[in-house]
């Protein structure tokens, strides 16, 4: 597991440490500070504290159990029992536990990181009092050592209100937010989520409504260590696995000084608790407050698609083609160009007014090809080099920032081998024709984008890497196959049977197979004969006109569970008319809560 995730592990565990009864322990307090009697010598066998919950106590709902456990040798196991029988999922181990450490340095060359959770569901139960013992397993013994029992009181006519933590901001209200302030977190409920508001200073400023529904903020990102410690969740998509929570706030509505942020959740039955509140400071300097956005298409690593804009006749109807631009009319030929950049951009300002992104440059290996204030146009129906394109999911994630609803951009070019030089040709759309902007070479390249708002900041972002690979010895040079991923997303965290998801098409002909590789080993060919490849997809039309036909997408059911704890590298080609093109590459994670030892 690597540091990050055991860091947002060590969150979900609180600091209040109780002693189970009957469990071997080395302190005296039961709640408060770690104390222990130093000796000169580490006692044989484990050692365990269960932190929560308290011997006696009323539990409902979903339980956390958590921990630590140490030993002059490895802790590889922990699992709990509830009356004897196992709950059927090991602990999470390894959660970094500073208190502990310091107070038992003679184990931490053993156990860096003593730190265990796990849970279990009341409702699982019924009401009364049931015994909760500890199995922990250490150093080379495959024989587990007992701990407790610790009595809990079932009561499941209490409804449990939400629970979670605000991560972020966090406890360091010394930090300043300027601009876009995030706020992230998760939320769990035993039954189910039904919204969760965000508030700063006491006012709500935003809502997630449901898992995807309609508001201003959003719920149900994955977050694979809460689904770690808490498993229990039945279907293909357990609530939390997906109960992280996102919002962005425009500091700019603030006056320069200190805030407090809170978000408060609510349950399908009308239970409410606050997760957890924060200061933040605001200071907000237009000089520092620069655009910012994503590049979504092409992705990383993807291949340029080399050959000339295509002529395409307008619809018998004529008449100007919305947007309309100046040299953009449908009643003559416009061109179709082969490359596509999309994405979105986003500004703050100290006053409203000035929060706007002023002009977006394409740039090649640092070089500009357009720029959207001089060279926006229409080809055939479609924008290009254009900013302000309708952006209806920007505007939901980003509510109150200027011009979120029309965030969207869109670049045109082509790349043409040239007769005379041996070089690549970059061409263009203008409202005044085509333009040749720049040469290129073979091979590698870096594509970004430079982002200005009208206060002049100016910030490069969205940097990747594109292959520019062309038949320089043919009058008509071969073109690479293109397409995307949807699913994984980048970093992603994903477990059990997956399903990857895509598209993939060709200017040549069609996509004979799709090819899926994990970390460079081919794990699939997907063609139309298995019926994995050449599924419908209406969508890429519709938003795509280099794609004719809407049977270009891909589908495979990775079994994840092949595939160690860790991140992964997913590449996926094309193949077409005796040609293999990269389409690109997604970085994934896989956390399946399979009983070993995170």
């Amino acid at each position: 597991m690597s540091k990050k995730a055991r860091w947002l592990l060590a969150l979900l565990v609180g600091a209040t440490l109780a002693s189970p009864a009957g469990a071997q322990i080395v302190r005296r307090e039961n709640r408060g500070p770690v104390v222990v009697d130093r000796t000169d010598t580490i006692p044989s066998g484990p050692l365990l504290v269960v932190d929560t919950p308290r011997d006696g106590q009323t539990v409902s709902g979903v339980v956390a159990v958590t921990g630590f456990a140490l030993d002059k040798g490895s802790i590889n196991r922990v699992e709990l029992s509830v009356d004897g029988v196992s709950v059927g999922y090991q602990a999470v181990l390894d959660i970094p536990r500073h208190d502990v450490s310091t107070a038992f340095p003679d184990y931490l060359p053993y156990n860096p990181a003593p730190g265990w959770g796990t849970s279990f569901v009341a409702r699982n139960y019924t009401d009364g009092t049931h015994a909760l013992t500890l199995a922990v397993t250490a150093g080379d013994s495959t024989v587990p050592t007992t701990f407790g029992p610790i009595n809990v009181v079932v009561n499941n006519e209490v409804n449990q209100p939400p629970f979670g933590r605000l991560e972020i901001p966090g406890a360091d209200p010394t930090v300043s937010a300027n601009g876009s302030q995030p706020v992230l977190g998760w939320a769990l409920d035993d039954s189910d989520i039904d919204h969760i508001d965000f508030l700063v200073d006491g006012a709500i400023v935003a809502t997630a409504v449901g898992r995807g529904g309609v508001g201003n903020a959003t719920y149900g990102t994955t977050r694979p260590d809460v689904f770690a410690v808490y498993p229990y969740f039945a279907g293909p998509n357990p609530h939390s696995l997906y109960s992280g929570f996102v919002a962005n706030l425009d500091t700019t509505r603030w006056v320069d000084g200190m805030h407090t942020v809170s978000v408060r959740a609510y349950d399908d039955q009308g239970a409410s608790q606050e997760i957890g509140s924060s200061d933040f400071q605001v200071m907000n300097n237009g000089g520092l407050l620069p655009p910012f956005g994503s590049i979504e298409y092409p992705m990383d690593e993807s291949t340029l698609i080399c050959g000339p804009a295509s002529v395409v006749v307008p619809p018998p109807t004529g008449g100007c083609p919305s947007p309309c631009f100046p040299g953009g009319g449908g009643s003559v030929p416009v061109s179709a160009f082969p490359n596509l950049v999309r994405g979105w951009a986003l500004d703050t300002g100290i006053r409203p007014d000035l929060g706007q992104v002023e002009y977006l440059e394409l740039m090649l290996d640092g070089n500009i090809l357009s720029n959207t204030r001089t060279d926006c146009t229409v080809a055939g129906s479609v924008p290009g080099n254009c900013y302000f394109l309708s952006r209806p999911d920007v505007a939901q994630m980003y509510q109150g920032f200027p011009n979120s609803a029309n965030a969207g951009f869109q670049f045109l070019f082509a790349v043409t081998r040239d007769p005379f030089l041996g070089l690549f040709d970059i061409f263009v759309p203008t409202p005044f024709g085509t333009v040749l902007t720049g040469y290129s070479l073979p091979g590698i390249h870096q594509l970004s984008l430079r982002v200005g708002d009208v206060e002049e900041t100016v910030t490069e972002w969205g940097q990747m890497t594109v292959n520019l690979t062309c038949d320089l010895s043919s009058a008509t040079p071969d073109k690479a196959s293109f397409g995307y991923v949807d699913s994984p997303m980048q970093e992603q965290f994903i477990n059990g049977a997956f399903q990857v998801l895509g598209w993939a098409a060709d200017l040549d002909g069609a996509v004979s197979s799709v090819e899926l590789a994990v970390d460079g080993t081919v794990v699939a060919t997907l063609t139309t004969v298995g019926g994995t490849y050449g599924l419908r997809r209406d969508d890429v039309v519709a938003k795509d006109n280099r794609v004719a036909s809407p049977f270009v997408g891909f589908a495979y059911v990775l079994d994840t569970t092949h595939l160690g704890d860790s991140e992964h590298d997913l590449t996926v080609y094309a193949n077409s008319t005796g040609h293999r093109t990269l389409i690109g590459r997604r970085k994934f994670v896989v956390f399946n809560n399979s009983g070993t030892k995170q």
